[in-house]
């Protein structure tokens, strides 16, 4: 079942509000710990109200799961676009990464703790299996016309392998900085991400 990205778009401030909610409780308490009725409390709003948007606490955890993406990606695709070269690109994103490690994603990466936690849910770890490959073609498209330091223009399989790299190094970093808190993680990230110029 495919998620709609007009879902997570508010048609209305009741759904806005239950959005916010489970946002909020999603990545602050967990997926698994936070319950509908919590959900409703705190967006303020009635049954009936999240079950005409969200059917199920599954297609809320969608929601959340492709807001994330979007955002995350999103940031990702405006850096690419700013920044030519892969080096400037590579320490912009971390530079970034690390003011909303800081202010925003205390927990690590908000995609990967959901994803984490709903392993024993076939209908959320399939979405996360699409997603994970929309990521890498994404990264690719990021570094299609990005300049390399060997100056030479990498072929279609090479984009492809630095993508997955990517997004290998990026989430097992996010993970263990959720982990830990520890700014070490993301340091060695941005160290391994800037070798793969080679």
């Amino acid at each position: 079942m495919k998620i709609q990205k007009d879902l997570i778009r508010a048609e209305d401030p009741a759904k806005d509000r239950i959005l916010k909610a489970a946002f909020k409780l999603f990545y602050s308490k967990g997926y698994p710990n936070t319950g509908i009725n919590e959900i409703l409390e705190e967006a303020g709003a009635f049954k009936k109200s999240l079950y005409i948007h969200f059917p199920s606490k599954k297609d809320l955890g969608k929601a959340y799961l492709l807001e994330q993406e979007e955002a995350i990606l999103g940031f990702v695709k405006r850096i690419a676009k700013r920044e030519k070269k892969y080096s400037d690109f590579i320490k912009s994103w971390m530079k970034m990464l690390r003011r909303g490690l800081k202010n925003t994603y205390i927990y690590g990466c908000p995609y990967a703790n959901l994803s984490n936690q709903t392993h024993d849910e076939p209908e959320i770890s399939d979405f996360v299996k699409v997603a994970l490959n929309r990521w890498v073609q994404d990264f690719e498209i990021c570094l299609k016309d990005i300049t390399w330091n060997s100056k030479k223009a990498k072929t279609e399989s090479e984009l492809k392998e630095i993508s997955e790299n990517i997004l290998f190094y990026y989430q097992g970093a996010l993970q263990l900085y959720g982990m830990s808190g520890d700014f070490k993680h993301i340091h060695r990230l941005e160290k391994a991400l800037l070798s793969l110029d080679k």
